[in-house]
């Protein structure tokens, strides 16, 4: 354009004395301007292209790839049962969500690995498990996948308070070929994670029925030694009992011994008064037994089996056997 100003410049000083405008010199200008402007766009833009082939085949494969944020959602339970839940489903051999054939929507033959360079670096905190598929063939539920590649699937287990954690899924499709990465649409991990929930909630709901099952038997055991603490009670109870009995008896017979006598074997008279020469109110045969009433020095107040009552001399009575 400034040629064309110049040239326009030179024929104004011609002799011819021509002139031309200063909006059609201006204009001349603006045009070349923007005509550099456009040359140097396409070098850059051809250039970007370059680089964005160049980095996508050679540069930065499957070892650098990052990924979209994937999938999270959080587990309420104990570690244990989330842990256990988690690694069952990494240890499943099923890539949940996708398939490569349309009769077989079941992908099997995964495979748990310690780690991978698929989904590149995690840069936060949580215990991290990885498992892959090889030689997929265009898998389902994953943008653009067209050629033969390993799938990864990352699972990031962190715990959020005590007994909730939260897991992060994230799933890509690696090409063998040509390295490319295509991540997965969502429908991967969110599978993914209902298997994880599924597992959780039987292991919770068969640790329920365990610990019902343990509050019957707890209850039943409980129920035994109450019933057997009882009969030992029982036991206790008629045990005293008997002795008391025994003692009672004893203590009867020791009485007995005590209050009632028997005549001896040359015979009793029953006195009126505990003297010689008081009246004698009957005579009683050998063996005959009495009940004592009084004792004194040397004789006895004695009751008969009839009711009748006197005194007897003591050589006259013996102790029952």
């Amino acid at each position: 354009m400034r040629v064309a100003c110049d040239a326009a410049s030179d024929l104004m000083e011609s002799p011819m004395k021509l002139r031309l405008p200063q909006n059609d010199c201006n204009t001349v200008a603006t045009t070349r301007h923007l005509r550099s402007l456009s040359s140097r766009a396409v070098v850059v833009a051809a250039a970007v292209l370059t680089i964005f082939v160049l980095s996508s085949r050679y540069g930065a494969g499957a070892s650098d790839k990052t990924t979209g944020p994937g999938f999270s959602a959080e587990l309420e339970g104990k570690e244990a049962d989330v842990r256990e839940a988690l690694e069952s489903v990494v240890n499943d051999t099923i890539i949940h969500g996708t398939y490569v054939y349309d009769k077989e929507q079941t992908l099997n033959g995964a495979e748990a690995v310690e780690s991978s360079k698929a989904l590149g670096e995690w840069s936060g905190a949580g215990k991290i498990y990885y498992k892959v598929f090889h030689n997929a063939l265009a898998p389902r539920n994953f943008k653009g996948s067209e050629d033969q590649g390993i799938i990864t699937v990352r699972y990031v287990l962190q715990s959020v308070a005590p007994d909730r954690f939260r897991i992060h899924i994230d799933a890509v499709f690696a090409e063998t070929e040509h390295r490319t990465v295509h991540p997965s649409e969502g429908i991967v991990e969110s599978s993914e994670f209902k298997e994880i929930a599924e597992k959780l909630r039987a292991i919770q709901l068969q640790e329920k029925k365990n610990e019902e099952s343990r509050a019957r038997i707890d209850a039943q055991i409980a129920a035994k030694k109450d019933l057997l603490r009882r009969r030992q009670e029982e036991a206790t109870k008629l045990a005293d009992a008997e002795a008391s009995a025994q003692d009672l008896i004893k203590r009867v017979q020791d009485l007995r011994h005590k209050v009632e006598m028997r005549v001896s074997t040359s015979g009793a008279r029953v006195k009126s008064a505990p003297f010689e020469g008081a009246a004698t109110l009957q005579a009683l045969k050998t063996s005959t037994d009495v009940v004592v009433l009084i004792i004194s020095p040397y004789w006895l107040g004695i009751e008969t089996s009839d009711g009748h009552r006197g005194w007897i001399r003591k050589e006259e009575l013996v102790a029952l056997p």
